[in-house]
């Protein structure tokens, strides 16, 4: 594995999230790519991927590459202390998935950790949501609490056994096995009725909220819609956000709100966040936590913009027109492209277009 400098999308990107996020009063925080491993160790449960890269350091201490950069956050976050504001720009090291071979995965993201009010929590979400429309003027946030599903199932009295079998299927809006688990549990119609409306739910934040009151739903779960309802009010005219009941999030890490941004051009989720209190008290802190990470490495799929390339255009010739070759070549410089001139393209050289000249011709 070998370690990278930011990639010329990270470098463009990067700015203006830090604009925006020192904006509101985040601060920069930089932490070293090692870490005593024992953080990690006795934290495993919480890092996506089993696997941690280790070395022993010349004083005998076992050391890790970072695995993750909240840890590394709470951990150097004083007990008992105000609020505390900081974002980020740093590579973490992971390998997601067993078999699979370490990668160096770059990461932006802020988090804001002690005694969190409303405020706060509504803050971080309208961050992400500006931090999506930073990076696409199309973009969606989708935001979910973790304990509408589980606490409507615990109202309803399904067996605790069955619960994250059933919250699977509902981050796969798989209604008819859903129905089938809970037929056999002998949960009652309306019930099954309830959870299969709830995890086919998605709509504008506010509206959502709105349909899921119309809902029986139980003293759990509307205790969770309550908390939701009160952002939902705050957040109003912020644009982008939906709620989705299927979205899924590993209780172990996150637990109350959660949310996922995408943009267009990538497949997948590019930001990830939500609130890990859990976390803060297992590392002996107190008050709350939320965050968000946008995962920069994602954001090569996007297509190139010009300050991304090495040239705007890209010349290849045979060698036997130098004179009429320098005055094409003095043509595209006039009209303020950048170009490069070469017999055989350049291995990993980024340009936005490629021309021939042959004949005293430029094509």
């Amino acid at each position: 594995m070998a370690f990278t400098q930011f990639s010329p999308i990270t470098e463009r990107v990067f700015p203006a999230l830090e604009t925006l996020w020192a904006g509101r009063g985040y601060t920069r925080y930089r932490v070293s790519r090692f870490e005593e491993y024992d953080l990690y160790a006795s934290n495993r449960t919480f890092i996506t991927g089993s696997s941690i890269l280790t070395f022993t350091d010349t004083d005998g201490r076992l050391m890790a590459l970072k695995p993750d950069v909240t840890l590394s956050v709470i951990r150097n976050t004083a007990p008992g202390g105000a609020l505390r504001k900081v974002y980020y720009c740093e590579s973490v090291y992971r390998a997601p998935d067993p078999g699979s071979g370490f990668s160096e995965i770059p990461q932006a993201g802020l988090e804001c950790l002690g005694p969190l009010t409303l405020f706060d929590v509504c803050e971080v979400i309208t961050l992400a949501a500006r931090s999506l429309a930073a990076l696409s003027d199309k973009y969606i946030l989708d935001v979910s609490h973790l304990g509408l599903l589980s606490g409507f199932l615990e109202d309803a009295g399904v067996d605790g056994a069955l619960r994250p079998e059933l919250l699977r299927l509902a981050g796969d809006k798989n209604s008819h096995e859903a129905a089938s688990i809970l037929r056999k549990a002998g949960a009652s119609l309306p019930v099954m009725d309830t959870f299969d409306a709830m995890i086919h739910l998605r709509a504008p934040l506010e509206e959502a909220v709105g349909k899921l009151s119309a809902l029986p739903l139980g003293e759990h779960a509307a205790s969770a819609l309550s908390q939701l309802a009160r952002a939902a009010r705050v957040l109003r005219g912020e644009d982008g956000l939906y709620l989705d009941l299927s979205l899924r999030s590993d209780e172990r890490y996150y637990q109350g709100l959660v949310m996922r941004g995408y943009i267009p051009g990538v497949p997948t989720a590019v930001l990830s966040g939500g609130r890990y209190d859990g976390l803060m008290r297992r590392l002996h802190r107190e008050g709350g936590a939320m965050g968000f990470a946008i995962y920069l490495n994602l954001l090569e799929r996007l297509a190139p913009q010009p300050e991304d390339l090495d040239a705007d255009v890209l010349v290849l010739h045979d060698g036997t027109d130098p004179e009429g070759l320098t005055r094409a070549v003095a043509a595209l410089e006039r009209g303020g492209l950048r170009v490069r001139v070469d017999r055989a393209r350049p291995e990993g050289f980024r340009y936005g277009k490629l021309m021939h000249y042959a004949g005293g011709e430029l094509k």
